[in-house]
């Protein structure tokens, strides 16, 4: 059998979330949730998620089964994202204290209850295929996963996942795409508030600092050149009450991001034929939630359009928590002012 590929894309914190949930709980799609993000933990391991050369079955199933630092530090010091599903049950087979791999993290629990039998299972058999490139290597994971709830069509759906889209469209060059879009002064401030991006971008301002990851190298030599106030965050010193309480960062410094992340992005999206690629808005879907989940299941798999189901599922939709708008006169120029670069990106690829 046959499945057909499909992702949604878009920056961090563009509502792609409150989607995976409503496809999720749409029959007759697979819905996989956060996959890309916790292989790559969290976005910062993007080139080991992406090997070159022909990678052998148990290399591929490390990839999907590593238990990456900065994700399971986070889980282990009880400041984990929302996003994570994975938790202690008495018969749970893996605990925070020693970590939880990638794959189990969210992908598997948002998918199904049964999820450490699923995660053993897929063990058994991905760590058996023979070598292929680590493209061929996810088509066939992610064929399987959807037979796997004997569905036909699956949808990937990271938070970020345009950072990576143009290793996305080189793996599936026949895939569709929904790219969601928001408002990119509420994707700023989201991600100002998100745990997740938290940890990113202090990793990446340790990196700089240090020259390496500090989650992945044991080298300080320039340990002493860190800023006080990321001492903290390195993982022999994690501090989870001042890393939830942090707040030396400012919405516009994730607007700079934003733009940088859709500007990129958009090259990718641009050379797709307009038969894969639908772009929708995030407040479209919040004011029209109807119509507009309509238009993404007319997309991609109109024949499997169900009015009952969709309103349905409709009823996930709430109202967003992110404002602008309320921040400080200063604070909304200087947001405005570094998410302009990514909004004449948007209106230049409109026409």
């Amino acid at each position: 059998m046959n499945t057909q590929a499909a992702f949604i894309i878009g920056t961090g914190r563009c509502g792609s979330t409150l989607l995976s949930k409503m496809i999720n709980a749409y029959a007759g799609i697979t819905s996989v949730s956060e996959f890309f993000s916790m292989i790559t933990d969290l976005g910062t391991m993007i080139p080991e998620a992406f090997p070159e050369g022909p990678v052998s079955g148990a290399a591929f199933w490390n990839i999907l089964s590593g238990i990456y630092p900065k994700q399971n530090t986070m889980l282990r010091h009880g400041v984990a994202m929302k996003e994570v599903l994975y938790t202690d049950r008495p018969d749970a087979a893996f605990r925070a204290a020693t970590g939880v791999p990638a794959l189990l993290q969210t992908t598997l629990p948002h998918l199904t209850e049964d999820h450490d039998a699923l995660f053993e299972a897929l063990a058994r058999e991905v760590s058996c295929w023979p070598s292929a490139t680590v493209a061929v290597h996810y088509q066939q994971f992610m064929q399987t996963l959807c037979r796997q709830f004997g569905d036909v069509l699956w949808v990937e759906r990271s938070g970020g996942s345009l950072r990576i889209v143009h290793r996305l469209y080189e793996a599936f060059p026949r895939a569709r795409y929904v790219h969601l879009v928001r408002d990119g002064r509420n994707c700023a401030l989201s991600m100002e508030k998100h745990l997740g991006f938290r940890m990113a971008m202090l990793s990446f301002q340790m990196i700089e600092v240090l020259g390496v990851d500090p989650y992945l190298s044991d080298d300080r030599e320039f340990v002493d050149d860190l800023p006080d106030e990321l001492v903290d965050f390195l993982p022999e010193n994690f501090n989870p009450e001042a890393f939830r309480n942090y707040s030396d960062t400012q919405a516009s410094l994730f607007g700079h991001y934003w733009s940088g992340e859709l500007i990129q992005g958009l090259e990718t999206l641009q050379k797709m034929p307009a038969e894969q690629l639908l772009t929708v808005s995030y407040e479209d879907l919040l004011e029209y939630p109807e119509r507009t989940f309509r238009t993404i299941i007319e997309f991609l798999a109109p024949d499997r359009v169900d009015m009952d189901q969709i309103r349905e599922v409709c009823r996930l939709v709430g109202r967003p928590r992110s404002d602008w708008q309320a921040l400080p006169k200063r604070e909304r120029e200087l947001l405005a002012r570094s998410c302009e670069p990514g909004f004449m990106a948007l209106e230049a690829n409109v026409h």
